[in-house]
């Protein structure tokens, strides 16, 4: 599965440039502490969070995450958005709680 097969869904909104859609996803990771992101996440996964920190986009680019979900409808920043197009990392939003998005993308196909 890629990024772009994600999109499909109305339930995600991408946010960030159209660049990285091609990206593999091998899995999900959700969680909102960036230190046990960086030791359990593996690479090619899917991180979904509620954490709006530019932060966020050192770890998905040093683990070579596919793309970031924000849930629960966060608002993300414009200096995230930008530098997320300049890393190629997609970012996408939606409205569903963060159970709710791990349980579309699994039954869309997204398995760990």
């Amino acid at each position: 599965m890629k990024v772009k097969n994600i999109l499909e869904s109305e339930h995600f909104q991408l946010i960030s440039d159209n660049l990285g859609i091609e990206n593999e996803v091998n899995g999900i990771f959700s969680c909102d502490l960036l230190s046990h992101v960086m030791g359990f996440a593996n690479e090619k996964n899917i991180l979904i969070t509620v954490l709006n920190n530019i932060n966020v986009l050192g770890v998905a680019s040093l683990l070579d995450l596919s793309c970031v979900i924000f849930s629960h409808n966060i608002q993300v920043n414009e200096s995230i958005i930008s530098k997320a197009n300049d890393l190629d990392i997609p970012l996408i939003r939606t409205k569903l709680s963060t159970s709710e998005t791990v349980i579309s993308l699994y039954q869309s196909g997204v398995n760990n």
